[in-house]
């Protein structure tokens, strides 16, 4: 068995969460999307219904929320670098700018009983994902993250024999010389 080489596979996390995680995202942003077609369809008829919001100013925020939402959701599945700097941020501000959306257009004592319920739920939502994108399971399957073994798939467990034919043969011309 000498001079060969047996291969230990490196274990590495199941990225079951991060996979997860990005399709939430991901539709999410979808979620979003769907919301800024309907908004844009019926702005007619919300415009007629008297809505306390400008329906083209949600289609076009929804857009937005949308885009970034599914852009983030498939830059998490690739693991990209900026994933991890500006998930959290966006995830933050989407949770704060829905709260801060039912306080302005709320006009019902309805609307506005629920106005604290929604603030933490939100608060717990965003709390919940932030913490899965700093949970190990989620963060150490990207590049940044793991260690220096990460890029390898197998490691050797015994070393091979190196050969020294090239030295001597290098040697040997110059002695020649």
């Amino acid at each position: 068995m000498r001079g060969m080489s047996h291969h230990q596979p490196i274990s590495t996390p199941r990225p079951w969460t991060r996979w997860g995680f990005s399709l939430a995202l991901a539709l999410t942003g979808v979620y979003n999307l769907l919301l800024a077609l309907d908004n844009a369809r019926h702005a007619g008829t919300y415009r007629a219904l008297d809505v306390s919001y400008p329906p083209l100013l949600r289609t076009a925020l929804a857009l937005g929320w949308g885009a970034a939402f599914v852009l983030l959701g498939v830059a998490l599945a690739r693991r990209n670098r900026w994933v991890w700097r500006w998930g959290w941020l966006l995830v933050c501000n989407y949770g704060a700018f829905s709260v801060l959306w039912m306080i302005v257009f709320a006009e019902s004592d309805y609307s506005r009983g629920r106005i604290g319920f929604h603030a933490v739920l939100t608060a717990i939502l965003v709390g919940l994902a932030v913490w899965i994108m700093r949970w190990r399971r989620v963060r150490g399957v990207s590049p940044r993250h793991a260690g220096p073994a990460a890029n390898q798939t197998v490691r050797p467990l015994v070393e091979q024999p190196v050969s020294n034919a090239g030295e001597f043969a290098y040697e040997q011309q110059q002695s020649q010389d």
